[in-house]
């Protein structure tokens, strides 16, 4: 196994958890953290206390079973794009979902994530946001 990939699984199996504050040591004190656009949580978040009170604090609070399975890495030097799959229900609505993902990472010199860009169906998600 790859040194990024036993690191970037770590941080699935952390945030899983809800093991917050742990998984926030695998982050550069300035990581650039890109949400897409179309996704509940879009946006750019600077830092990893950002990162964590405005995506996965909110993931562990308006999802119920809320998970991120890595299930494919590719590597470039110091470059990860890993494949997978979210899955959960949306607590307001009931609705469960499944969707695609690609997560690219950057590590810096240390071996922390100093970036991270979201690639999702982000339709598919939002589908259950809605109520019927």
């Amino acid at each position: 196994m790859n040194k990024y990939q036993k690191l970037l699984h770590e941080t699935y199996v952390l945030s899983g958890e809800g093991k917050l504050e742990e998984f926030k040591t695998y982050l550069s004190d300035n990581v650039s953290w890109t949400e897409a656009a179309g996704f509940p949580y879009a946006g750019i978040y600077i830092g990893p206390d950002e990162v964590v009170k405005n995506v996965h604090e909110r993931l562990g609070t308006e999802w119920e079973g809320y998970a991120a399975k890595d299930n494919i890495y590719t590597f470039n030097k110091n470059i990860v794009i890993v494949y997978g799959n979210y899955s959960g229900t949306y607590r307001l609505t009931g609705k469960s979902f499944i969707a695609d993902f690609c997560h690219l990472y950057e590590f810096d010199e240390n071996d922390k994530v100093k970036k991270f860009i979201q690639i999702v169906d982000s339709a598919t998600v939002n589908k259950a946001l809605i109520s019927n």
